[in-house]
């Protein structure tokens, strides 16, 4: 058994320096012979609704997930807090309901062990201001204004300036040990130890820490920076670099 993961990766565009690490990652001879390949959030830096443009820009990356499923490879798609309201967008390239993005946690038995996969931001539980932000993304009026509302320039736009004032205020607060400090408490309180692997992004953090001796959490960090992804063998994990 063998699983293999990323996130955050924030593919701007086609073919810049995060879209070529994620096709590194997906071309990846690891990969290509894990059993589950999880995409857990924040892999494209905006993308949000059915609209078709994303699946000309980026028919390459979807290509490479379509050949990893046709491979029978279990592929977890989850949405960020930057890919969002995607299953509209799945479903066109998908017709028949095989690949369904989720936008909340999936907690699996492998083999005799629980795994916890999500984006990981709803482990930030002292960041109220967060939280609402994300269940107003959430709402069903938001969902449905993505798909048939909002043109794909007003999107890109609204999204780019929010994307930019977060990133702004984040570099002038970001400290990596409190970080990944809040997020280990923010781990602990949302999952009580309970699960033996939990896997998730959204802090931009590597890290590797046993909430107890049968629980260890794992973030691969923001991938453009770490160049590596989460590789777990036979429930061994390492960090694997993209080379």
């Amino acid at each position: 058994m063998k699983i293999a993961a990323i996130s955050d990766v924030h593919v701007k565009k086609a073919h810049d320096e995060a879209d070529k690490l994620l096709c590194k990652f997906l071309d990846h001879p690891e990969v290509r012979s894990a059993d589950y390949v999880c995409l857990l959030g924040d892999i494209f830096d905006l993308m949000t609704g059915a609209h078709p443009e994303y699946l000309e820009e980026f028919a390459h990356l979807f290509e490479k997930m379509n050949e990893l499923m046709m491979q029978k490879k279990k592929i977890l798609f989850f949405e960020g807090n930057h890919d969002i309201h995607l299953e509209k967008l799945f479903q066109i390239k998908w017709k028949y309901g095989d690949f369904i993005p989720f936008q909340y946690p999936l907690i699996e038995t492998i083999e005799g062990k629980t795994y916890y996969f999500s984006h990981g931001d709803e482990h930030e539980v002292d960041n109220e201001k967060y939280q609402s932000y994300k269940r107003f993304l959430l709402k069903p009026y938001m969902r449905f204004a993505s798909n048939y509302l909002m043109p794909l320039s007003v999107l890109e736009f609204i999204g780019r300036r929010a994307s930019s004032a977060s990133r702004k205020k984040g570099y002038k607060q970001f400290d990596e040990n409190v970080v990944k400090g809040r997020f280990r408490n923010g781990v602990q309180t949302t999952t009580q130890g309970k699960y033996n692997f939990i896997l998730g992004g959204h802090s931009h953090v590597q890290d590797m820490y046993n909430l107890n001796e049968s629980s260890l959490y794992l973030n691969n960090g923001f991938a453009l920076r770490t160049k590596t992804f989460i590789l777990i063998d036979n429930h061994i994990p390492r960090f694997e670099p993209l080379v």
